[in-house]
């Protein structure tokens, strides 16, 4: 239970970041409170998405970065408007980003790094 409760924090902050980036095409100075509060819920719906995904029985290298982008387009689709282009231009390009986070922070080799140094202090 303990690791689908990280599971679901881990992967709403990836879907928080890349919301808030993409909601302002990159100027992050436009940043509010509002833009903060629309990118929690995409981020909580994304969570949420990708811990019931997670309990289906795969083994696949790449199974929580395709997890993740799904789970953050449907979120982002479902939380606002897009900001550019087409209904789903937003939203493909919030999840792929998120998609990417997900991939460098949990499978490349200096995710890989990152989590034997969290392991080890908490030891």
């Amino acid at each position: 239970m303990n690791r689908k409760i990280n599971l679901f924090f881990h992967k709403l902050s990836l879907a928080w970041l890349s919301c808030m980036i993409f909601m302002v095409q990159g100027n992050l100075t436009a940043l509010t409170s509002t833009h903060a509060l629309i990118a929690t819920r995409t981020g909580a719906i994304t969570g949420f998405l990708v811990v019931l995904m997670s309990l289906i029985p795969i083994k696949f290298h790449f199974k929580l970065p395709i997890f993740m982008f799904i789970g953050c387009f449907v979120a982002d689709i479902l939380s606002h408007p897009t900001h550019f282009g087409e209904y789903w231009s937003e939203a493909f390009c919030t999840a792929l980003l998120a998609a990417i986070f997900s991939y460098v922070i949990t499978l490349s080799p200096a995710g890989k790094k990152l989590q034997e140094y969290l392991d080890d202090q908490k030891n």
